[in-house]
């Protein structure tokens, strides 16, 4: 798998406020604009993805996160002494900087270049800028803290901001954010499988063709650089360092989610993918009780209700990014019905119907429709539908009552912390979620 490395090699000092425009080499590729937040279908690890047990690790890996796309000039700090230089790999060094005293990264088309408040300015550059910290200190951007490099490009309508840092560092700002930061010592089980998760994740993204391997997004990982740390997180990130989960010696792709409700779901019953044999339904019960290991979960059980008229609006509005919808809209909802079930007893195929036809949801385009006024989207395909209809016959009330929170395809997060409070090791939580998978060191 071809990964980055972090570069430290400069070439000479240019003096910063030379009135002198570098000679452009030709511009990178750019990306216009960032992918709409939508969740993703599983994507299986590419075959150079292979691991040999008993070698080092991934840990030291560098990878490219697409921190943010600022659509006008942007400010990078740092905590210590610090530098910036230019070039796809940073070796051309401009500047140096002092902590308190930003540079404000300006974009013209496609090039760039570094401006100081007293006036200093680098040349303009058809490449990146990258800012480095020296010694112990971060870079600061955004507001945040962030480890490695920040890599500054231009695309068409922006700037491009990329983290670029090593593996375990990334997974450092991810695993409290994804697992929850209030997590401690006794459920460290819990947080290291998420570390191992979300390592699987973060390798099968690697290598990629575009200037970042993944997002610090909820599309991707949710990732936050250093002010998310914690000392649980930290922890379990160093004490699994190098490990991955593997199918038939792949690296595998190892989705997760907060609460299963009971049971976790099969990938083809959520998106519109073929499954994988590592992402099939387990049950979440806690052998020989009628409890599961997740009911510690405030969404273990909700109920949401909606009045036709927010039904209607809903419908309206979200269908037609499913459905061919006409012109005039879909019509008033006179019922809503669960067609079919999946496996695990989720809602497989819902139907709407108005005054205009039949139209059926599958998976989490029944959560991303049916949401609250407010936009949030429903909780889980994982229930059952209440309705009540008027004089008119048309649909008075819709209420839904349901079980668990996310897409519910790979690991509990919530089932993964009841099973570490019960004494199961990281191991044993990530192959009860993960079935006919290994732990194996990655290379």
């Amino acid at each position: 798998m071809t990964v980055l490395f972090a570069c430290s090699a400069t070439a000479g000092p240019v003096k910063p406020g030379s009135p002198a425009v570098a000679t452009p080499a030709p511009a990178p590729r750019s990306n216009s604009a960032a992918p709409a937040l939508v969740s993703p279908a599983p994507r299986p690890a590419p075959p150079e993805a292979t691991v040999r047990p008993g070698t080092r690790g991934v840990g030291d890996r560098s990878v490219r996160v697409a921190l943010g796309f600022p659509r006008t000039d942007t400010r990078v700090d740092a905590t210590g002494g610090w530098r910036l230089d230019s070039g796809f790999e940073g070796r051309e060094f401009l500047a140096r900087g002092t902590p308190g005293e930003p540079w404000v990264i300006e974009r013209n088309g496609l090039r760039l270049r570094g401006v100081r408040r007293d006036g200093a300015v680098t040349n303009w550059f058809a490449e990146p800028i990258v800012a480095r910290a020296g010694g112990d200190g971060f870079l600061v951007w955004n507001g945040k803290r962030w480890r490695g490099e920040l890599v500054f490009s231009a695309g068409d309508t922006g700037l491009v901001v990329v983290n670029r840092l090593s593996l375990d560092d990334y997974l450092k700002g991810v695993v409290p954010l994804e697992i929850g930061t209030t997590r401690t010592m006794a459920e460290l089980a819990a947080v290291q499988a998420q570390a191992v998760a979300a390592r699987s994740f973060a390798v099968t993204r690697l290598g990629s063709t575009v200037r970042w391997d993944l997002r610090a997004a909820v599309v991707d990982q949710v990732y936050g650089g250093v002010d998310a740390e914690t000392t649980v997180g930290t922890r379990a990130v160093e004490s699994t360092t190098g490990l991955v989960l593997t199918y038939n010696g792949r690296v595998i792709y190892a989705p997760y989610s907060s609460t299963c409700g009971g049971t976790t779901a099969g990938a083809d019953e959520v998106w519109r993918a073929e499954g994988e044999p590592w992402l099939r339904s387990v049950s979440d019960r806690v052998p020989g009780s009628d409890r599961y290991f997740c009911d510690i979960s405030s969404r273990f059980r909700w109920t949401r209700t909606l009045l036709a008229p927010e039904v209607d609006a809903l419908v309206s509005r979200y269908l037609r990014q499913y459905a061919k919808v006409p012109a005039s809209g879909p019509g008033t909802v006179r019922d809503v019905v669960v067609d079919q079930r999946t496996a695990s007893g989720r809602v497989g195929t819902l139907a709407l119907l108005t005054g205009t036809g039949t139209w059926r949801l599958r998976g989490n385009e029944i959560r991303n429709v049916l949401r609250t006024p407010g936009g949030e989207i429903l909780p889980s395909t994982y229930f059952t539908v209440e309705t009540t209809t008027g004089s008119s016959g048309a649909l008075d009330r819709l209420v839904i009552h349901g079980r668990g929170n996310g897409h519910g395809v790979g690991m509990c997060q919530f089932g993964a912390i009841g099973r570490a409070r019960a004494g199961q090791d990281f191991r044993e939580i990530l192959l009860a979620y993960y079935p006919g998978t290994r732990i194996a060191t990655a290379e």
